[in-house]
């Protein structure tokens, strides 16, 4: 479909009022006026995997304690169309791409403002505690909520992370959560949560984690017919990060929040696995700050406004010790901050229907101690209307972000300014009134800017890098049946998908700091995910949870029929992979299996057999049991992972832990 096309399309919906009012209905304000504050946590009380327009998935704190996720990257696994890229080890490098089409076409949402990483144009998951997560969101293609910042609607999928820093302000009893975890290969992992409240306006939170890991274990290296036991090395870990949450309410109709985060990682850095070539001597020290203020208001009956601020800071300093390099080291140090600002306007004139207009403005610089170092910095305006309408059984919505980045330099040459207008529609269809079946279309046009790291970075950079520009196209289905009394909240969604990327940007590790950046010409990646859960009530006291995830995904280049990566697999993207899990609940110990896999992979476009990476099934177990008593509980929790020591690789050369065990135990009042 050509963009004029589509841009038509879209005109046309917005001026017939067909488009809708965001996933967090505001058009409900129209009945419920003086409940402000309460209107976004009511309606995400609704099945929105079911209900959006666009793929939408979510996992909240509930389903990973019984699903028995261990870590915030074993939660994204078991979301559907997602790859992700691990480096072994506890507190690891941990990205995540979408529907094949690379981590830095995947924004990250932290309580409701993007995060940011201009240097690499990634998230590192590992920082976000798993024990600080109230829900995580995946939204492939547009997100359903209109009021939020242009920013997140600046990638081709969103990746939402949820904090308990939602504090409640009308409880003001002291809440305290504190959990000490050990694990294998010298795991340890205290972490507390304090939350008070004055009962009326004000409430704050506390919250602070420890995590160490010598991360030594323990491996299978096959050489030929050699086949030897080895050990990690070079791979322990400390890191701790805090957060001070505060929220202030001056009115129902208004409310004021605030947060402070730092992280602090000094890891070593094990390196490839080369044959007997193990040894290595690199670090890595990763710190991040950043200070955010969100505010929100209803200005009047049909007027609302969102408001963001944030200032971020990061420095990255790599070290290389050998004796090649002058003086015995190699010393990089990296520098990059982000100021940001952010404001959007929601208008609702009638029940049905809203329009939001958002404008975001960041300013970005990166500084390094690197001879060659230019330091770059960017401006950039992003601007979005979003028009959303409900009527009869239909939601229809349209967007239009217009893009504008500009690139300069202290010393040298930046890389090209650019300006571009993305538009994006969807609908959503509900057939029967009697039936809870949904068929969902959606089409998307983004593109995203190379990254710092890959338009300057010394050696691998290249100011020439020509911007990605995808077109998603997503047809699906959703379906909940009805409830019965054996069977509960059984729900299927289904989705095909086809993405059509040009100049794709692929990163080639070399290392866990060094990538080699190319452009591919063009990418047709097509797809199919789906996913299945539901709970069975064997009887008042027992219960089985079931969920369940497929992808599919063929990630193709198509530039030139001459060239030898005509129609491979994309390096890194796996044709099949899924998630399972099963967990009994009983009033004795609960239990869960669970289990994540991905088919064969490439390291190189090429696809040759000496780049082939072997599939894998990763089963574990988990047993967990709450205790309570008046305001108090403790919870024990115990699990098993990797339970059949399968040896595997995500990424090529870095091998992932055999068997492993987690206990951990949990007090809150």
């Amino acid at each position: 479909m050509r963009k004029q096309d589509i841009l038509a399309l879209m005109s046309a919906l917005t001026l017939t009022s067909a488009s809708a009012a965001g996933v967090n209905s505001f058009s409900e304000q129209k009945v419920r006026r003086d409940t402000l504050p309460e209107v976004t946590v009511n309606a995400r009380k609704k099945n929105q995997t079911l209900t959006s327009s666009t793929p939408f998935h979510k996992i909240d704190a509930e389903r990973i304690k019984t699903g028995g996720i261990t870590d915030i990257s074993d939660a994204i696994r078991r979301l559907p169309g997602v790859n992700l890229r691990d480096y072994g080890g506890a507190g690891g490098l941990k990205t995540v791409s979408v529907r094949g089409l690379g981590a830095a076409h995947t924004a990250v949402v932290y309580d409701g403002i993007p995060l940011s990483d201009v240097q690499s144009g990634q998230i590192d998951l590992a920082r976000y505690s798993l024990e600080n997560l109230s829900s995580l969101e995946l939204a492939a293609g547009d997100y359903d909520d209109i009021f939020i910042p242009a920013r997140a609607t600046a990638s081709a999928a969103t990746l939402i992370i949820s904090s308990f820093g939602n504090l409640r302000i009308s409880d003001p009893r002291l809440h305290l959560k504190t959990l000490f975890r050990i694990g294998s290969f010298g795991t340890y992992n205290p972490y507390f949560r304090l939350e008070k409240s004055n009962g009326r306006n004000l409430a704050f939170s506390a919250i602070g984690e420890y995590f160490h890991a010598k991360n030594n274990y323990p491996f299978t290296l096959v050489n030929g017919d050699i086949v030897s036991r080895e050990k990690r090395n070079n791979s322990m870990m400390n890191s701790w990060h805090g957060e001070l949450n505060g929220m202030w309410k001056p009115s129902q109709a208004s409310s004021l929040s605030a947060k402070v985060y730092y992280y602090d990682n000094s890891r070593q850095l094990p390196g490839p696995v080369i044959y007997y070539v193990s040894t290595n001597h690199e670090h890595l020290h990763d710190r991040n700050f950043f200070g955010q203020l969100r505010y929100r208001a209803r200005i009047t009956e049909d007027l609302s406004l969102l408001a963001n601020a944030k200032f971020n800071w990061g420095a990255t300093r790599y070290k290389d010790y050998n004796g090649r390099y002058p003086g015995g080291v190699r010393d990089q140090y990296y520098l990059q901050r982000e100021a940001y600002a952010s404001a959007a306007m929601l208008y609702t004139p009638f029940q049905g229907f809203a329009v939001d207009y958002s404008a975001d403005w960041f300013f970005n610089n990166l500084s390094s101690n690197l001879q060659t170092d230019i330091k770059p910095y960017r401006n950039s305006i992003l601007q979005s209307l979003t028009a959303k309408y409900r009527f009869w059984k239909f939601t229809a919505m349209a967007r239009a972000l217009y893009s504008i980045y500009r690139n300069d330099a202290k010393k040298g040459e930046a890389a090209k300014n650019e300006s571009r207008l993305s538009p994006s529609v969807s609908l959503s269809f509900k057939p029967s009134d009697t039936r809870n079946l949904y068929i969902r279309a959606s089409y998307k046009n983004i593109f995203r800017l190379p990254s710092f790291d890959e338009a300057y970075f010394d050696h691998y950079g290249s100011i020439n890098l020509n911007p990605e520009t995808t077109d998603q196209l997503n047809l699906g289905l959703t379906w909940s049946a009805p409830e019965s009394r054996i069977i509960r909240n059984l729900s299927i969604t289904a989705d095909g998908y086809m993405n059509l990327v040009r100049n794709k940007i692929v990163a080639i590790p070399y290392n866990m700091f060094v990538f080699t950046m190319t452009n591919l010409g063009k990418v047709r990646v097509f797809g199919a995910e789906v996913s299945l859960n539901s709970e069975i009530e064997l009887t008042p006291r027992h219960s089985l949870l079931i969920s369940a995830t497929y992808s599919y995904q063929r990630a193709q280049p198509r530039t030139d029929r001459k060239q030898s990566d005509w129609m491979k697999q994309v390096a890194y993207t796996p044709l099949n992979s899924g998630a399972a899990s099963l967990t009994w609940m009983n009033p004795w110990v609960n239990l869960g299996v669970h289990a994540t896999g991905s088919g064969p992979r490439f390291t190189t476009n090429n696809n040759i057999p000496e780049t082939k990476i072997a599939g894998y099934i990763d089963v574990g177990f988990t047993l967990f049991r709450k205790f309570s008593f008046g305001r108090h509980s403790i919870e024990l929790r115990a699990d098993l992972v990797n339970a059949f020591n399968r040896q595997y690789q995500i990424v090529a050369r870095y091998p992932m832990p055999g068997r492993s065990w987690q206990a951990s135990i949990c007090y809150e009042m």
